[in-house]
């Protein structure tokens, strides 16, 4: 939590220095359009309507990049939400790395399961698989898209994105290995957020802290933000605008 707020403070602190004009305001309009958009649009249609609109916004300064100064102030606060970004090597990607205890169930299944809000991208569409992992109640849900329309290349096994979520404790879940060039700093919503450009490996935090190696995997460019207080990630040959553009349409 003294992370957050320190690194809230430090994106507040730029914000105070940078002399700019006052943002048009666009959010709710673009949030408007993107939340009446006819359900028989394709997902690849609203994927770039999104991505416009991130651009919008961007420009506007409601979605910001920490600068090269505040970014090099920052990189010890790299906790965000129960994931954890380490500057050192990773543990070695195993062959078929899985989360402890996983099982496919149904999106319905993992709503009610789960003790948080499951939330799913618009843009993306309705997922092919979704997993649930460690104990019941589940701590982890992970939604699997294929190869589609919207839906980048796929990175490993046929997955063209997952988008894992689970309710964002102070203790890590996932422990991160990048470099800092390889992470931005941002702002989704008013919430501090991370890019970690990929390839990367990733290991999961069981609820004892210990890693768990077995789960061990390089992970594509992964976006993480926080909803409240689920903290989500989402993985995927994306570009910034594009996984930018799946989270503002993340409900």
């Amino acid at each position: 939590m003294a992370d957050r707020v320190n690194l809230e403070a430090a994106l507040h602190d730029l914000g105070q220095s940078l002399d700019v004009p006052p943002p048009p305001d666009v959010t709710a309009s673009v949030c408007a359009r993107l939340n009446h958009a006819p359900a028989r649009h394709r997902p690849g249609l609203l994927l770039r309507a999104a991505i416009a609109a991130v651009a919008v916004i961007t420009a506007a300064g409601v979605v910001v990049a920490a600068s090269p100064t505040v970014r090099a102030g920052l990189t010890d606060l790299l906790n965000l939400g129960g994931v954890q970004v380490r500057q050192s090597p990773g543990p070695p990607p195993q062959p078929s790395p899985q989360l402890p205890g996983t099982r496919s169930v149904t999106l319905d299944e993992a709503r009610s399961l789960a003790g948080f809000p499951v939330r799913v991208p618009a843009t993306l569409g309705p997922p092919d698989a979704v997993r649930v992992s460690d104990g019941s109640p589940p701590r982890i849900v992970s939604l699997i898209y294929r190869p589609g329309a919207g839906r980048p290349e796929p990175a490993t096994d046929r997955v063209a994105a997952r988008l894992d979520q689970f309710a964002g404790p102070p203790a890590p879940v996932f422990e991160k290995f990048a470099a800092e060039e390889d992470v931005r700093h941002l702002v989704i919503d008013g919430q501090p957020a991370l890019w970690v450009r990929g390839p990367h490996p990733v290991v999961y935090v069981d609820r004892t802290g210990q890693w768990r190696t077995e789960s061990a995997r390089l992970a594509a460019n992964t976006l993480i933000w926080q909803a409240d207080d689920v903290t989500l990630r989402l993985e995927g040959h994306f570009t910034k605008t594009e996984a930018l553009a799946v989270a503002q349409t993340t409900r």
